[in-house]
């Protein structure tokens, strides 16, 4: 086969089928859409309880970010550190509002006043990562005192009784040692 002839058989498929944008019978000039997409088939999961992120995760992230607010890093390296548990406890407060695997998750994540919570958590840990990014202690101070408000706030409605289900915490373990340098 010649190469015009391959060129005309794909020029004469391609108005047939739609190809290139036209379809046959519209004017030349015409610009056809390109079909919708189809709406995502799945979702978000959860893998893990509530329980868990916290335990796990935001524990892990705050402690550290109030401490620093009593005793302030002394090194770079220190100040670097709040900032990752500062960033940390803002994606979790992302994860939050997902859902998770625990008994209750999914009827607090359906709660008017669960997500209010869980964006005031990454809002505050985003001002306590760019405090610690300029090495400012009285806005590492506040973001600390306005986490403590917050997570107190959505315990007293969500979780009064604080248990840990028999997880072990970073303390136990005695991950976090000594305080950020």
């Amino acid at each position: 086969m010649k190469k015009w002839q391959l060129a005309g058989i794909v020029a004469a498929l391609s108005t047939v089928s739609g190809c290139g944008g036209k379809q046959a019978g519209t004017p030349a000039d015409a610009v056809v859409p390109p079909p919708a997409s189809a709406a995502p088939t799945s979702t978000i999961k959860p893998v893990v309880s509530f329980n868990k992120l916290m335990v796990m995760f935001v524990d892990q992230a705050a402690d550290p970010i109030w401490n620093a607010a009593l005793k302030p890093p002394r090194t770079d390296k220190g100040w670097e550190q709040i900032e990752y548990h500062a960033i940390q406890l803002a994606t979790t407060g992302t994860l939050l509002q997902v859902g998770g695997t625990g008994p209750m998750d999914m009827k607090w994540t359906n709660s008017p006043g669960w997500v209010p919570f869980t964006q005031q958590m990454s809002q505050v840990a985003l001002a306590a990562a760019e405090a610690a990014r300029n090495r400012n202690v009285q806005a590492l101070q506040d973001a600390g005192d306005q986490l403590v408000l917050n997570c107190e706030a959505c315990h007293r409605q969500f979780k009064p009784d604080l248990p840990t289900e028999g997880l072990p915490t970073h303390l136990s373990r005695g991950i976090i040692t000594a305080p950020v340098q």
